[in-house]
């Protein structure tokens, strides 16, 4: 137990809880991330393309690659202006959130409220409308500003892990260092 001087264990010990707090902080605001949602978390485009256009398709028509002539009802066309108008966007958060069957639809749209965050419901309510709107380009503005802020929440992920790396390498270059004389202080005793 006599390795490392009594300073140094003060400061070992408190960089690591300074380092468990900036981890719980980190992943407490939901930075932490798999490697599956990195990908398909992206963009409300990629979230659509991985988790609605298997019934939807790639451009909401309603003819995905599970689209069947036998599947009854047929998966909603967003391309629809006149059904979109008619919908609200509580109407299509509570769809995404709880599932089509939550508001007197289909029941074989699943929900989606548990794998989704909030935010990337809302931003996708967003990216569905672009389908019916003749103004695709204001829609396409704010998908790509979430976008951009995502990337400041991942370079404060990123910044934080390499923080902790350098902490880590610090702490075990001085432990080593600390060895090294003692080691010497022995040889030279001898």
């Amino acid at each position: 137990m006599g390795y490392f001087s009594f300073g140094k264990k003060i400061i070992m010990v408190s960089s690591g809880v300074v380092l468990g707090i900036l981890y719980h902080c980190t992943t407490a605001m939901g930075l932490d991330v798999s490697p599956r949602e990195q990908a398909f978390l992206l963009s409300p485009k990629k979230t659509f393309e991985y988790y609605c256009s298997p019934c939807h398709g790639m451009k909401g028509k309603g003819d995905g690659t599970f689209f069947t002539i036998d599947l009854k009802p047929k998966p909603r066309n967003l391309t629809d202006a006149e059904y979109m108008k008619k919908r609200t966007d509580d109407q299509l958060i509570k769809s995404i959130t709880e599932g089509t069957k939550a508001v007197d639809k289909s029941n074989l749209c699943p929900p989606w409220g548990k794998t989704l965050t909030d935010k990337r419901i809302k931003e996708l309510v967003v990216y569905i409308r672009s389908f019916s709107s003749h103004e695709a380009g204001k829609p396409a503005v704010v998908a790509k500003e979430a976008v951009v802020e995502d990337k400041k929440t991942g370079a404060f992920k990123a910044s934080m892990r390499w923080l902790f790396l350098a902490v880590v390498t610090i702490a075990l270059a001085g432990g080593a260092i600390s060895e090294w004389k003692k080691l010497r202080n022995e040889s030279l005793r001898r």
